[in-house]
């Protein structure tokens, strides 16, 4: 049973969600999942930690946890693979929920998704929207006056983030964590992933698995070429043992490497380096 607190927030979403849209056939139906996640979401997550955002095309949920030691680190806004959601059980949840242990809290946004009948090929339309989205993200964490912010994404959402990054909308992100980055040489139209990650200049931790898909794995050595090549002397790439694309048994050891990278990156980027 739902309690009367969970419910009014997720209402006033919703009518948000409805009213905002003038939309195609095709996106009612992307429109409809993401209302059903939405709906789901509100029997699984706290009242207070649900967020409605507004971008361009409409408002989108997303799920904000506050750090729980000490005063917080920071924001790491979350961005999921295609499909999924922002409480997804494979990197996304673990990450959502555990990072706060750090002192890092957490905003999981719910990424434009396809309806069902539509090819995967077809995302690549969805990268306007995403920027949209994970710049709303960055000005309501503005509105907080929430300097410390990280965008990470998993799988296609670190495409996603690459791409928003690479536009030139980095100037309010501190750092990029890419989890098991794919080439997504399928998408239309066409998409360049090293091409992105040679457009970024802000710290970037590429991390994958030793029993990734192939092409993320086969991409290792290009991503570090592109990142090289751009002179970006804060990129940092990590083979996580034992680790397959959903990192399924190995979540703490993905947790416990994100966040040491995020500490250890941060101070060293605020200590001064010499003499101006």
């Amino acid at each position: 049973m739902i309690m009367i607190r969970s419910a009014f927030p997720i209402i006033i979403f919703l009518m948000g969600f409805m009213l905002t849209y003038q939309v195609s056939a095709k996106d009612i139906q992307a429109q409809n999942r993401e209302q059903q996640i939405a709906e789901k979401l509100a029997l699984i997550v706290d009242a207070d930690e649900i967020v409605s955002l507004k971008a361009s095309g409409g408002r989108f949920i997303g799920i904000y946890q506050r750090a729980k030691m000490g005063e917080s680190r920071g924001v790491v806004i979350l961005a999921h693979g295609m499909g999924a959601h922002p409480d997804w059980p494979d990197v996304i949840s673990p990450l959502r929920t555990q990072l706060p242990e750090f002192g890092w809290s957490t905003l999981s946004i719910q990424m434009p998704i396809l309806s069902p009948e539509e090819p995967v090929a077809e995302y690549g339309k969805t990268l306007k929207i995403a920027n949209s989205r994970l710049n709303a993200a960055i000005d309501y964490l503005h509105t907080w006056e929430i300097e410390q912010i990280i965008l990470l994404g998993y799988s296609f959402g670190a495409v996603q983030v690459a791409s928003y990054l690479a536009s030139g909308k980095n100037e309010n992100v501190r750092a990029f964590v890419s989890v098991s980055m794919l080439s997504q040489k399928f998408i239309k139209p066409g998409l360049d992933v090293f091409k992105l990650i040679g457009g970024i200049n802000i710290p970037m931790l590429d991390i994958y698995g030793d029993e990734d898909l192939p092409d993320v794995r086969r991409g290792s050595d290009d991503r570090r070429l592109a990142a090289s090549k751009n002179g970006n002397r804060d990129f940092e790439q990590i083979e996580l043992k034992h680790a397959g694309h959903h990192y399924q048994g190995v979540e703490e050891m993905l947790v416990d490497q994100i966040q040491h990278w995020l500490q250890q990156t941060l101070s060293m980027i605020d200590q001064p380096r010499g003499n101006i």
